[in-house]
């Protein structure tokens, strides 16, 4: 189902919303909850995806497993494409039998609604890596859409039995787009389409029959390559906790009191020294470039053999919140380069 819709009916409709927490992006590039309808500020939207990932409202940070939570109703705005795919990743992993009950419920109480990214940086690399800056039927996690034919006038679609229920009961009045709008949609997407790759014309333009998994795979045999390009990391975790599809997590339980006990779910960075250390002191993954080495593999192996997609979306943040300015797509560069491949395919 489709709806015209302008800037200013949206707006008011969002703002008379009850029952749901509205999350949405503001000028400063985060997330924020609504707090008063003064706050609304839905021009945000067209940015680029905010600095956090959307994980955070399904598989928080830090998260007590020892009382039950209360279903809390959401809606997310803006949602862009490289958060959508990572969601699918997330899904794959949390919702698979057995599936986590915490996520599964967040995941059943959220609308997500998703929006074109018509805005996008040089850091930004979504249509390299099989994704693209806008989000479409197909995609599969968004339950509606927008996208903006110009700063006053959008189209709304929805993609799911949730998303056209919010469309019916919100919408039902408003007409459908015209051809011509549509047009103007479609040229729009084109337009942010050529710039992502305008940006990354020094990368690989597009991943033909799964070449960074191929890259990235066959790979142990060049240690120094893994050791020059890990160098500068300081294992931080930064680029594990900003991405929108990490998923590993660690549970903490301890006894503070007889009456003070607590157990819970936190993050946890597969750069970490201890990551993969087990009982009696064994690390399979002992050196730092091999914890480097493991990220990549994560990203463009194993969930490729698992599932058929990467668990990179081409986000980039990553790039913008390494403080040694690391770059996946150098890397990945790096890897073609030292097993004498064509980096333009």
């Amino acid at each position: 189902m489709k709806k015209f819709v302008t800037y200013s009916d949206l707006v008011g409709i969002i703002k008379n919303i009850i029952g749901y927490e509205i999350i949405f992006p503001t000028t400063s590039r985060h997330f924020k909850v609504l707090k008063t309808v003064e706050d609304l500020n839905l021009l945000n939207l067209n940015v680029i995806r905010p600095i956090e990932p959307i994980k955070q409202f399904f598989f928080p940070a830090k998260e007590s497993l020892m009382y039950e939570k209360k279903d809390l109703k959401q809606i997310i705005l803006g949602v862009k494409s490289c958060d959508i795919q990572a969601i699918e990743v997330l899904d794959k992993i949390f919702l698979s039998a057995p599936a986590d009950n915490l996520y599964q419920n967040y995941r059943n109480n959220t609308i997500l609604i998703s929006c074109d990214c018509i805005l996008p940086e040089e850091t930004c690399f979504c249509s390299i890596v099989g994704g693209k800056p806008y989000v479409e039927q197909d995609d599969g996690v968004s339950d509606l859409n927008i996208s903006f034919i110009d700063e006053n006038n959008l189209i709304l679609e929805s993609f799911t039995d949730k998303g056209e229920e919010f469309l019916k009961h919100y919408f039902s009045d408003f007409d459908l787009p015209k051809n011509s709008d549509e047009l103007k949609r479609n040229s729009n997407r084109t337009v942010s389409s050529k710039k992502v790759i305008e940006y990354n014309a020094e990368f690989i333009k597009e991943d033909k029959k799964g070449k960074y998994y191929k890259t990235v795979k066959y790979t142990y045999e060049l240690d120094e390559i893994w050791r020059k390009e890990s160098d500068k990391c300081v294992q931080c975790g930064g680029c594990n906790f900003i991405c929108p599809s990490c998923y590993c997590f660690l549970i903490r339980e301890a006894s503070i009191s007889s009456e003070n006990q607590y157990r819970d779910k936190v993050w946890d960075v597969c750069h970490f020294t201890g990551y993969a250390r087990v009982a009696g002191g064994a690390n399979p993954r002992k050196y730092k470039y091999q914890r480097f080495r493991n990220r990549y593999q994560c990203k463009f192996v194993y969930r490729y053999e698992n599932f058929d997609f990467y668990a990179c979306t081409g986000c980039g943040r990553c790039i913008e919140v390494c403080p040694a300015r690391i770059d996946i797509r150098k890397v990945v560069i790096s890897l073609v380069l030292a097993k004498g491949e064509q980096v333009l395919v």
